[in-house]
């Protein structure tokens, strides 16, 4: 017997032309001048954007194309694994944003525009896992913050991103399994020991969306984006809210969003960089300690209005000398890679180019944090922070963020941390090596026996207000100050000193590499987050002798965010250093051409689209038959299987088509705590007068 799958969509009326974002604007729905061209791959939010308000494509065919590509080289083929879970909702809200589009209605410069978000971030009635089989199946009940705020402006979530279980990792093997890289199989696509927005990173490189979601809690953000050569920003303080988000740790998470190019980031942060009215989730915000402004103060009116030529023109940078392999004072200096050096001179060499000043320093704020050297002392020592502060952060605050998450999120099979089956938070996969974080690390499912004993409410958190008082004190006194006396506007780095082997969960000669110092973590470590320091990384280049991408991290006074995206802007916008991923080249179907003349007003109903697979099996082959029937003549049809295209043979409005899949493809396995992903089938037609209807279906497997 064969297995069946089918979906039946009556999508909304699509595909007009508008040149404008203002819903209350009602322009001509036609244009005298064809639209070049618009290839998916690299493209812009604007490339995006100018092609849905030509006409030369729409919504739902943009989600069918990355779609398409996530079914070819994420799910398939060479199998990056970054997106393991999909919006079962995105052609119904694609269509959804095209019919807002052809009524001139779009609800801002992000309406119809793919995104991905990590594993961690509630999208209502979808699974919020953060990457833990203890959670594979916890439904959220309401979007995140930055995932309402980008459905209220009308983009269309694709699905959620990879990550290892509760984002405690880089690396290591969630429930969903790990994301791969797209630059070269041999290397990790983040940092091993803290780059677990791995799937975001991934997903956004490689094209497979506009842009993602990531978070970082030490450097899970900054990390793949360095890998992928993607723009990632990490906010200061309060900025972005992390409500709706899985904590980590309370104190160092937030929202980290992944882009290609600084541009879209720009785009992104208008819409994203909001006050929120609901404080719980959200623990700068809730804490009462440490005042925090509201996230209106701290942005500018417009970020893409913010000017960045001629940013960088008479700035003082410092370089840490220890980042760049000048660090004379340290007993186990950091090994950076002599072609990540090659870039940063480069990059030196062209930041001098674009005006600024460029100054080897030492680095207090690190060397203090870490003590790594002869005569720093850290935070305890110097009384800036209570000695069981850390204990208390690390055990009775992570605790009662957990327990309030699965409380605020009511999923009754999961109602509070105390019913949480804590070995299957954070299990190891058969084969994998033990991590080194040494007196950092502990079992997870401790927190679980914990709460079973009661969770202390935040207020009576001993040491709590006298530590984040001091994290505030600290960052002062080690990098503001610092920066004042030594007359420096921002500090500046490689984002990383090398990139781990990919085998270093199961190879202990590579593991060795993963885990050193400017490897396990992106530079900077804890710091940045800890003390609540912006960042913004940036494309440096390609390593010329393993093909790997390298960012260069700016980092700037607490609240100076919108400088530092100027700053990093201007570099950005001057150099051009982000390559293309070479394992996922643009597909033949990824190109839309442009159509003269726009598209036509209709009134005609909405087309119908039934998408029916069914899956054989023969021998060491999968035979899957296709059948879409519609219930309107149409101009094209387009049926693929893992990307591949069905030839389909036509029979009235129903057309037929059977593809062969090898079995060891459709059934190969992504983690051993879930069964096979199948096939993916998508189906999208396009009638005359340009609307279009889109369906997928999995075939053969879990989805």
């Amino acid at each position: 017997m064969g297995e069946i799958s089918s979906v039946a969509v009556t999508p909304f009326v699509c595909g007009v032309t508008l040149a404008s974002h203002d819903a209350k604007t009602h322009l001509p729905l036609h244009l005298e001048n064809p639209m070049p061209n618009l290839q998916l791959v690299e493209a812009t939010i604007a490339d995006l954007r100018r092609a849905l308000e030509a006409g030369t494509v729409t919504s739902v065919e943009l989600v069918g194309a990355y779609l398409r590509r996530i079914a070819h080289y994420d799910r398939h083929g060479i199998a990056l694994n970054a997106v393991p879970v999909l919006n079962p909702a995105m052609f119904e809200e694609a269509a959804a944003s095209d019919l807002r589009r052809r009524n001139g209605a779009t609800l801002g410069p992000l309406d119809g525009i793919p995104y991905t978000a990590k594993d961690s971030y509630k999208v209502k009635g979808l699974t919020v896992a953060a990457g833990s089989p203890a959670f594979e199946h916890l439904v959220a009940n309401e979007d995140a913050f930055t995932i309402a705020r980008l459905r209220a402006g009308g983009a269309v979530l694709i699905g959620l991103t990879n990550m290892p279980p509760m984002a405690n990792g880089g690396m290591q093997r969630g429930v969903y399994g790990r994301a791969e890289s797209p630059y070269n199989a041999d290397y990790l696509t983040a940092a091993f020991a803290s780059g677990s927005s791995n799937g975001s990173g991934t997903a956004t490189a490689a094209s497979f969306a506009a842009f993602g979601l990531g978070e970082e809690t030490w450097s899970s953000g900054r990390a793949p984006a360095s890998n992928n050569a993607l723009v990632a920003y990490t906010p200061s303080r309060g900025v972005i809210s992390v409500r709706g988000n899985w904590p980590l740790v309370p104190t160092m998470d937030v929202v980290v969003p992944h882009t290609r190019g600084i541009a879209d980031m720009l785009e992104l942060l208008d819409v994203i960089v909001a006050d929120d009215a609901e404080t719980r989730g959200d623990f700068w915000r809730v804490q009462p300690w440490v005042s925090i402004a509201k996230s209106a103060a701290l942005r500018p009116p417009s970020y893409t209005a913010l000017q960045l030529q001629g940013s960088l023109q008479g700035k003082r940078l410092g370089v840490p000398k220890m980042y760049i392999g000048r660090d004379g004072g340290a007993p186990k200096p950091i090994e950076t890679r002599a072609s990540v050096l090659d870039l940063w001179r480069q990059a030196a060499r062209d930041l001098e180019k674009l005006g600024a000043e460029v100054v080897e320093v030492d680095f207090p704020v690190v060397s203090n944090y870490e003590r790594d050297r002869p005569g720093t002392k850290t935070m305890v020592e110097r009384g800036l922070v209570p000695e069981a502060f850390a204990e208390r952060e690390i055990w009775d605050l992570c605790i009662w963020g957990w327990d309030d998450f699965l409380r605020a999120n009511a999923d009754p099979a999961i109602p509070d941390l105390a019913a949480v089956d804590g070995p299957k938070i954070f299990p190891q996969p058969p084969g994998a090596l033990p991590d080194r974080y040494g007196d950092d690390g502990f079992d997870l499912a401790d927190y679980v026996t914990s709460a079973k004993q009661g969770v202390m409410p935040l207020l009576d958190i001993p040491t709590l207000a006298e530590g984040l008082k001091g994290l505030e004190a600290t960052r002062r006194i080690d990098f503001e100050d610092w920066l004042d006396a030594n007359r420096l506007d921002a500090v500046v780095l490689p984002a990383v000193a090398d990139v781990g082997p990919a085998d270093a969960d199961v190879n202990e000669t590579s593991a060795a590499i993963a885990w050193r110092n400017g490897t396990w973590v992106a530079n900077g470590n804890l710091v940045w987050r800890h003390l609540g320091i912006p960042t913004v990384t940036v494309p440096m280049g390609t390593m010329a002798d393993i093909g790997m991408p390298v960012g260069l991290t700016f980092a700037g006074k607490a609240y100076d965010d919108a400088e530092l995206l100027r700053l990093a802007g201007d570099y950005e916008r001057a150099t051009q250093r982000r390559t293309s991923p070479p394992r996922t080249p643009e597909l033949p179907d990824d190109v839309f051409a442009g159509r003269p003349g726009g598209l036509r007003a209709s009134d005609a109903p909405a087309p119908r689209l039934t998408l029916v697979a069914e899956t054989t099996r023969r021998g060491d082959q999968a035979e899957i038959a296709v059948t879409v029937e519609l219930d309107a003549e149409t101009a094209g049809v387009k049926v693929h299987v893992n990307g591949e295209p069905v030839a389909l043979r036509r029979s009235g409005t129903s057309f037929h088509g059977r593809i062969l899949v090898p079995a060891g493809e459709h059934e190969r396995m992504h983690s051993v705590w879930r069964g096979a992903y199948g096939s993916i089938v998508t189906a999208v037609i396009r009638l005359e007068d340009g609307r279009t209807a889109g369906a997928y279906v999995v075939a053969g497997g879990i989805g």
